[in-house]
């Protein structure tokens, strides 16, 4: 008699970025840490920009698809308010903001550089620095090896490395 073999449930999880240039570094972090010895499924969605209510609702809005878990990684130029803290709380979102500023702003001080007091300018700074398009992933690679982002210090990048590499 032939035995089955059991599939194993995959914990499943949502990283919703703020907008495309998020996605694609998200997408590359996913690429660097996420194996098949995770144990779990990692989908990456953007929020295409908006206030911090709008990415929250982003993160919601599939709420038909039973994620494990739900994330939203947001720029931290707009405050955010005690709704959005609830409704994120009452939704099972944990929210991870970019600081300095927002994405590019972070990026700059992984590598170690002072990051300009604007997202406009932060962007500008790091994008002329990567090697593509920032909404592609593969533009990270060069700058933002495993190496680079491992020894990050930045609290985000450790929590983003250890949800993506289900070593909580």
């Amino acid at each position: 008699m032939a035995t089955k073999k059991q599939r194993l449930k995959l914990a499943s999880l949502i990283i919703v970025g703020e907008g495309p240039h998020d996605k694609a570094f998200l997408s590359h972090m996913k690429d660097l840490y996420d194996n098949r010895s995770t144990g779990q499924k990692i989908k990456i969605e953007t929020a295409d920009g908006g206030s911090p209510k709008d990415i929250i609702r982003s993160a919601i809005k599939n709420k038909h698809i039973n994620y494990d878990q739900r994330y939203v990684l947001m720029d931290s130029d707009i405050p955010l308010s005690e709704e959005n803290k609830k409704t994120a709380k009452k939704n099972k979102i944990t929210i991870i903001q970019s600081t300095p500023i927002c994405l590019e702003g972070m990026l700059l001080e992984i590598l170690d550089q002072n990051p300009p007091n604007t997202n406009q300018k932060c962007k500008s700074m790091l994008h002329r620095q990567l090697s593509g398009d920032p909404t592609e992933k593969s533009s990270y690679s060069q700058k933002f090896s495993k190496t680079v982002l491992d020894s990050s210090p930045k609290l985000q990048i450790i929590d983003l490395i250890k949800i993506m590499a289900n070593s909580k």
